[in-house]
């Protein structure tokens, strides 16, 4: 009886040691272990989330993001934390794109979704934010426009609020560059490169 006590205490020690560590997002680093954890622990995405709107003239995007959590990646025996959207775009009232009703399925997870990530950057890093504080955070997300997944686009987001309206603020551009199948082949995601402020709806 004691042998079996002993054994499972053993057991018990060692699979506590084998524990994935939960690791901050910001602080993700490819030498970590395996089953290491990348976790929001500091709720750098909660502020992304919902449904948020931006519109100039007749053309108007709407981009919903939703926080996912503890999505396993096999390819790296590890669990991450992710922040994944889909978006519309309309221009005078014609759907150019709209992807929406993907976040309601289920089997589209993680890096699956057009627009997605996790990974956050600070103060100093690209594109630079003068009048962020030194410990105020952004996020990078990768963007898919399916008729041009050929092009490598990005967008960084920021939060603020303003005279009590929350705005998200966008850096929208080509993070490298991109092999264009002809020498024809648009150079740009039908909703344009630039910079966008979108408000929460």
């Amino acid at each position: 009886m004691r042998q079996n006590y002993i054994s499972l205490l053993l057991f018990t020690i060692i699979l506590s040691s084998c524990k994935a560590q939960n690791v901050p997002l910001y602080r993700a680093d490819s030498d970590l272990p395996e089953w290491t954890h990348y976790k929001d622990l500091d709720s750098d995405l909660n502020d992304f989330e919902g449904i948020w709107k931006w519109q100039s003239n007749d053309s108007i995007v709407i981009i919903e993001f939703q926080k996912i959590e503890d999505v396993y990646e096999e390819e790296y025996n590890q669990y991450e934390d992710y922040l994944v959207g889909e978006y519309k775009f309309t221009v005078g009232g014609t759907v150019v794109q709209n992807y929406l009703s993907r976040l309601d399925d289920n089997t589209i997870i993680g890096m699956e979704h057009y627009i997605a990530s996790n990974t956050i950057l600070h103060k100093g890093q690209y594109p630079k934010c003068a009048d962020c504080t030194y410990d105020q955070r952004q996020v990078f997300v990768y963007f898919t426009d399916l008729q041009r997944e050929y092009l490598n686009s990005a967008m960084v987001l920021r939060y603020k609020v303003e005279d009590g309206v929350e705005k998200r603020y966008v850096v929208f551009y080509s993070f490298e560059n991109s092999f264009l199948p002809s020498i024809d082949s648009p150079n740009q995601n039908r909703i344009p490169y630039g910079d966008y402020t979108f408000i929460k709806q």
